[in-house]
């Protein structure tokens, strides 16, 4: 084994052990849950948790979830059983892997020497991919169709790209138009006038309009668009009362001339926009609008990433490289930010995970540049202790220090409250408090309640246009419980307690069983008689 292919081994050994050290941390989220008991219910019965067989997507808490994900699943859960570990290898295997594809895409297509190791290595130690492949998030499995549909298409495999692409369009929403954008740009980039003969179109385009079929159908004639009006920009014009306020400081010309919905769209396309090229974005803060998509106080790159990111473009831009790799991921950068731009937050980590592969490209360029230019073992030593010092303080803040500042953001504590109520539910009526939303999954999760007995009596009650609740399942009621009316009943009863219902009920917690206890708080506590 050559030094080249050793370092590529060692980089994709340190990405795989650091996507599954302490597997089961972070806490699993509703959305990890219900991909592990939809997989468990097809693997048992065929059909999903509303009774649906073989579903291409997926209905979960009325929303419509594109299924690849839970299919993925399906060998794990068979394997291992149901449990975190099961839910979250799909994720954890292909973020491992990243790093390597990585490389062969540039070492296939780039002169240098040292890029691919570096392009791999940042990967398999940056912030944002490692965030997204610890858990399962569909994304972190586009990100990685998206980058190994692009190597086959510039390695001329068509028709086997064009079968990624389309399975991009059943593994997470904003697959549809982030798989478009990069088709675009890698038609625009190696453009050729084979592209626009009938074996190119039968071996790329037909495939791909073949996939779409499906999701055309569901999103036109059924119910799996409500999502998409729910978060889209455009679902959120300027309101009345906002527009009678801006009359009344001017004029209705005013209000017609220069805030208009036109404009108002505009203005908050570019501020979502731009956002994701923000220092805090990238550097500082990360996603500010969700704690769940990183780690507190840093941004989706390593401060020296952040700085090689600036030298790897600036160096694109001033040496106008003819190199159509640079060229492809620099409309990749510019592109990727699109999908989350058109919807209601102001910003979005989790819709543009892609983004990361532009990010880490010319981080990476910047990097080679850098160490190819001034070829100065003391200067290599000095980069590489300041990776390793903010690598270190990411992995503190992210281990010891994400969970624990906002254990509620981070649903922490279901799991303790869920086998609490599971060891003691019996001969009782249960009331199970869904403060935090969405109780029913874990309990059907860490249950592993019959799939074919839950499809019988399944009862989501649509509560929203995108989103339902289940209510009941056998003798436990999903509700914030009552304490007075609890504490009060002769007959045998039990009650989990989120700490936010402690507090709106002035509820004395000695009183309680502390179920999860972390910083001094338990997440959630117990009652029963």
């Amino acid at each position: 084994m050559n030094k080249e292919k050793l370092l590529l081994f060692l980089i994709i050994f340190f990405a795989f052990a650091i996507r599954i050290y302490h597997y089961n941390y972070p806490p699993l989220l509703w959305d990890e849950a219900a991909l592990g008991y939809n997989a468990y219910s097809i693997l048992n019965t065929g059909r999903d948790e509303y009774g649906k067989f073989l579903p291409l997507v997926f209905k979960s808490f009325g929303d419509y979830k594109p299924g690849l994900y839970v299919y993925l699943t399906l060998p794990f859960v068979a394997i291992f059983g149901l449990n975190s570990l099961s839910v979250r290898l799909p994720s954890i295997i292909l973020g491992s892997l990243l790093p390597l594809l990585a490389y062969l895409l540039t070492k296939k297509h780039s002169q240098s020497k040292t890029l691919p190791l570096l392009f791999a290595a940042i990967i398999a130690f940056n912030p944002y991919n490692i965030h997204y492949s610890r858990g399962a998030w569909e994304t972190n499995v586009l990100t990685f169709e998206l980058l190994f549909a692009s190597h086959l298409f510039l390695n001329k495999k068509y028709f086997w790209s064009s079968i990624i692409f389309g399975l991009t369009l059943f593994t997470y929403q904003s697959g549809k138009m982030a798989s478009l954008f990069i088709i675009a740009i890698l038609l625009l980039t190696s453009y050729s006038k084979k592209y626009l003969k009938k074996e190119f179109i039968l071996k790329f385009i037909f495939p791909l309009a073949i996939f779409s079929l499906p999701i055309l159908n569901g999103l036109l004639f059924q119910q799996q668009g409500n999502r998409l009006q729910v978060v889209s920009l455009f679902s959120y014009p300027r309101s009345n009362e906002e527009q009678n306020l801006i009359i009344s400081e001017s004029n209705k010309l005013d209000l017609v001339l220069f805030h208009n919905q036109i404009i108002f769209f505009t203005r908050n396309f570019l501020t979502r926009y731009f956002n994701h090229f923000s220092p805090q974005f990238l550097l500082t803060q990360g996603d500010w609008q969700n704690p769940r998509h990183g780690a507190p106080y840093t941004g989706v790159l390593l401060f020296p990433s952040f700085i090689f990111l600036i030298i790897g473009i600036f160096h694109f831009l001033s040496t106008n490289q003819s190199n159509y790799l640079s060229k492809f991921f620099f409309l990749w950068l510019l592109l990727s930010p699109l999908p989350a731009s058109l919807t209601r937050d102001s910003i979005q980590a989790t819709r543009i995970m892609s983004f990361s592969l532009p990010l880490c490209y010319f981080s990476a360029l910047g990097l080679n540049f850098i160490i190819t230019k001034y070829k100065n073992v003391f200067l290599n030593i000095i980069i590489f202790l300041l990776y390793l010092a903010t690598f270190i303080y990411y992995g503190d803040l992210y281990l010891n220090h994400m969970v624990k500042k906002s254990p509620q953001d981070w649903l922490y504590g279901y799991q303790q409250a869920i086998e609490y109520l599971i060891s003691n539910e019996t001969g009782r009526k249960n009331y199970f408090s869904d403060f935090y939303g969405q109780p029913y999954i874990y309990y059907l999760f860490y249950k592993k309640y019959s799939p074919s007995t839950y499809q019988s009596t399944n009862k989501m009650t649509t509560t929203s246009l995108d989103t339902g609740k289940v209510y009941q399942i056998d003798n436990i009621i999903f509700e914030n419980p009552n304490f007075n009316h609890i504490t009060i009943q002769t007959s045998p009863i039990l009650g989990v307690f989120s700490i936010d219902d402690t507090v709106i009920q002035g509820v004395d917690i000695t009183k309680l069983q502390p179920l999860s206890p972390i910083n001094n708080i338990s997440t959630f506590y117990g009652y029963k008689n």
